[in-house]
């Protein structure tokens, strides 16, 4: 192999990292990303549930509303979680007993 070989393998090799990292920052931001409306929909539901408590108001609809908006943010990162997850390796076949 000569040494512009060895070259554009290191090249290609870097560039291979390079995807694969920014394909995961990509990944990172997007978790980031839910996790800050999903908070953000747990503020309104905080608030929701102050007016009820405080002041007798009392709107079902926009709490069903935003607590199915959380649970489809919970479902979002589930999903990305297992994604991430590589899969479980299967336990090496265990020897038979030894005879006695």
């Amino acid at each position: 192999m000569g040494f512009m070989d060895k070259v554009k393998q290191a090249a290609q090799d870097v560039t291979a990292e390079a995807k694969k990292a920014t394909a995961q920052g990509k990944e990172k931001l997007g978790e980031v990303q839910t996790k800050r409306k999903m908070d953000d929909a747990a503020k309104r539901l905080g608030y929701l549930s102050y007016a009820k408590w405080t002041k007798g108001e009392s709107d079902a609809e926009a709490t069903a509303a935003v607590v199915a908006e959380i649970a489809g943010y919970e479902a979002e990162l589930a999903a990305a979680a297992e994604a991430e997850e590589p899969p479980a390796e299967e336990p090496p076949p265990s020897a038979p007993p030894p005879e006695a």
